[in-house]
């Protein structure tokens, strides 16, 4: 907080005027920064299914860049001083996606296995199945590099997993 107040040119006793806590001054930057990783802005031409593959390609090129990659590290070093934190970032962060995934489903037709499954609970499995190693070697290994063209590959496999095969070769 010290560091904030400075950059800013205020005493920390004014920031903390304007923002009660820690936690209230990161709600506050997530949700200024939205509009840089709104899932909506992505390219609307194309089938339902190519706007799901651009929709979670942007979201794999906010979620994995290397800032963001760094906002999560510190936010899981914080975690025992403000737990607070961790559950703000997956509210304001995770929601915002999983609604945009979840209205993009709506108008895509699901592999017959998949009827009556929440769309809710397909986005976080999407969300798994693109996300979930890169982001944990991301998260664990300095040394991790992204593949771009792996990544790639792993967004067509979820998306055949859980869309039609008629809706997939629009």
């Amino acid at each position: 907080m010290d560091d904030i107040a400075g950059a800013a040119g205020m005493s920390k006793k004014t920031l903390y005027k304007l923002f009660a806590s820690k936690t209230e001054l990161f709600r506050a930057m997530l949700l200024r920064s939205l509009p840089e990783a709104d899932y909506a802005d992505t390219p609307s031409e194309g089938s339902p299914v190519t706007r799901l593959r651009n929709m979670l390609r942007e979201a794999a090129d906010v979620a994995l860049s290397p800032g963001e990659i760094a906002l999560q590290r510190l936010i899981i070093g914080e975690r025992q001083a403000s737990p607070e934190l961790g559950r703000m970032f997956a509210e304001v962060i995770m929601e915002s996606g999983m609604e945009h995934i979840v209205d993009l489903l709506r108008t895509i037709r699901l592999e017959s296995r998949f009827e009556g499954v929440p769309l809710r609970l397909i986005s976080e499995m999407l969300f798994g199945m693109v996300f979930g190693h890169d982001h944990f070697r991301l998260l664990t290994d300095t040394e991790f590099r992204l593949n771009r063209r792996v990544l790639d590959r792993r967004i067509d496999l979820a998306i055949a997993t859980f869309c039609a095969a008629e809706d997939q070769a629009r």
